[in-house]
């Protein structure tokens, strides 16, 4: 098992989509404050300092989650099923099980890194510029690495989802186009269906897809902590579980 995880970890280093999203992620994530620089100096307005900037905008990494698991998703792992290579794979006698969760992992893990690049890279930017200046009253010191913390659970919680619907698609068109619409849809879909079956209000407001946006709460009680927790951790358990019965009875071509 350690060897399939670091044979996909090389994989995922020398992977050029890998490479190429770290590189998109980090230009946008340098030219979007610099937008918002240039609009207040031009407004006469008060600059934003890092802390600021980081708390007004980490609910904008959301969009860099989906976007860059439903893109790495399709390029990192669907590929290999068009290129001949899942089924080399699969055909080594390694156990099907084994194999896709080495997959998830190392898939994960690009994920996570390229997740944390948007309120890192900006908040470097911005404190560069205008300073980090103060934490606004009441927020605790602890909020930074609580907010990366979360942020690298949901994504591991969102590249289980994409994961497992690699391998149903299995093409990298079908898999990119469907967890982009899935990812920005779901919670239009859920809070639309949740008014004709009750139900899925209760579902909804403990799936990842809401909690995703709460990560970024300046101020959390004691009641806030077991959802946010378990929602991520029971979702990567779930989807991760299905993802391998799939793959395990799945004919790779």
């Amino acid at each position: 098992m350690y060897n399939l995880i670091r044979a996909e970890l090389f994989k995922l280093r020398k992977d050029r989509s890998f490479l190429v999203l770290l590189l998109i992620i980090a230009l946008l994530s340098l030219a979007y404050p610099l937008l918002y620089y240039v609009d207040n100096k031009t407004g006469g307005k008060p600059q934003f300092t890092g802390a600021e900037f980081l708390i007004k905008f980490v609910a904008s990494n959301g969009y860099v989650i989906k976007f860059s698991v439903a893109a790495l998703a399709g390029f990192f792992i669907a590929s290999e099923y068009t290129t001949g290579v899942m089924k080399s794979v699969a055909s080594s006698g390694n156990d099907r099980g084994r194999l896709y969760t080495a997959k998830l992992i190392g898939f994960s893990a690009g994920a996570m890194v390229i997740s944390l690049i948007f309120p890192l890279v900006s908040l470097i930017e911005v404190s560069m510029i205008s300073g980090f200046g103060q934490l606004p009253e009441g927020v605790s010191a602890l909020f930074i690495p609580r907010v990366l913390g979360f942020t690298l659970l949901y994504t591991a919680a969102y590249a289980a989802i994409g994961a497992l619907f690699t391998a149903v698609f299995t093409e990298s068109g079908k898999t990119i186009s469907f967890l982009m619409i899935f990812f920005l849809a779901i919670n239009m879909i859920l809070g639309a269906l949740a008014e004709y079956i009750p139900v899925l209000t209760t579902v909804y407001d403990y799936s990842v897809f809401k909690l995703l946006g709460e990560i970024g709460k300046t101020q959390m009680d004691g009641g806030d902590w077991p959802a946010l927790l378990l929602a991520p951790l029971l979702t990567i358990v779930v989807s991760g579980l299905l993802g391998v019965l799939i793959f395990r009875k799945k004919e790779i071509k």
